[in-house]
């Protein structure tokens, strides 16, 4: 006669993972599991109440009430989501011979973890994702983050940028007519959520000196992920801003959410210009 019995042991979970928590993924929730192996830790504290812990930079532009929500949220998954397994198997075999055998397997037990979906790059989909649109002058008496090309010269020609207090100028002087000149500054800036209503507003007046008005200098606004999102002066652009106004240019993106750069440059086919800038910045509006 043989005989076969089977026994299964089931690893009890933590109370959290006995509540029902209904989770819907909004942005505070996909930037912790945008940063698992160091939400983990923050989440496994932060849910007791009260929060004790400042919040990391990553959630740091939302309320402490949505990361609590999150966190939770975000625990429950992780739980969820390992499976543990133990089995344990024996058989004895017995005949009504004096002999017997008797043969056990081993004991295993698996882990698996998995996520609903893919570790996103750090991202702006609400807020502003441009640092000192203001161009506040720093401890170092520069308008960090922004980044400006050097002056150059030479052929008669010379090109600079400059900044002060809560502005920053783009220059050209060709030192001829009909010549041509170009700079720029730039900032370089998180990657930007897919298919999100981003609004670009800045604060400009262009210069014009010795050269036509709506055909000597142009002013572009672009992103490296996409490519021209503003464009002012010839041959096809928006008509200079003769004094100081505010603009506004909305899109929605649907570049590559890699990390980005936002640049500002200046070309002139004349004998000089400049383009004084103020308050630049790239408004994201979630709709989740």
């Amino acid at each position: 006669m043989k005989s076969l019995t089977i026994i299964t042991a089931a690893v009890a979970l933590s109370p959290s993972t006995v509540l029902a928590i209904v989770c819907n993924a909004d942005n505070v929730l996909r930037a912790l599991r945008g940063n698992s192996a160091k939400a983990s830790p923050f989440c496994s504290t932060y849910t007791l109440p009260p929060p004790n812990q400042p919040l990391p930079t990553y959630v740091s532009a939302y309320p402490a009430s949505r990361v609590s929500s999150a966190c939770s949220c975000f625990i429950t998954t992780i739980s969820t989501t390992l499976k543990t397994s133990t089995t344990s198997k024996s058989s004895t075999l017995s005949s009504s011979t004096s002999k017997s055998t008797t043969t056990s397997s081993t004991t295993s037990s698996t882990t698996t973890t998995t996520s609903d979906e893919p570790t996103p790059t750090p991202y702006y989909c609400e807020g502003d994702a441009i640092t000192n649109g203001d161009f506040h002058l720093g401890p170092n008496g520069k308008p960090d983050p922004w980044v400006f090309t050097p002056a150059t010269s030479g052929g008669g020609q010379s090109t600079s940028t400059s900044y002060s207090e809560g502005s920053a100028v783009l220059s050209v002087n060709n030192g001829q007519t009909g010549g041509y000149g170009g700079t720029y500054i730039a900032q370089s800036i998180p990657g930007l959520c897919y298919g999100v209503l981003f609004n670009l507003t800045y604060t400009s007046q262009l210069n014009i000196y010795g050269g036509q008005p709506y055909r000597a200098c142009s002013v572009y606004y672009s992103l490296d992920s996409i490519g021209q999102l503003v464009h002012i002066g010839p041959p096809s652009g928006d008509i200079p801003p003769f004094q100081m106004e505010t603009r506004s240019y909305q899109f929605e993106y649907y570049g590559n959410g890699r990390p980005d750069t936002l640049t500002i440059s200046l070309s002139c086919n004349a004998p000089g210009g400049s383009y004084v800038i103020d308050d630049v910045h790239l408004i994201g509006y979630n709709h989740e």
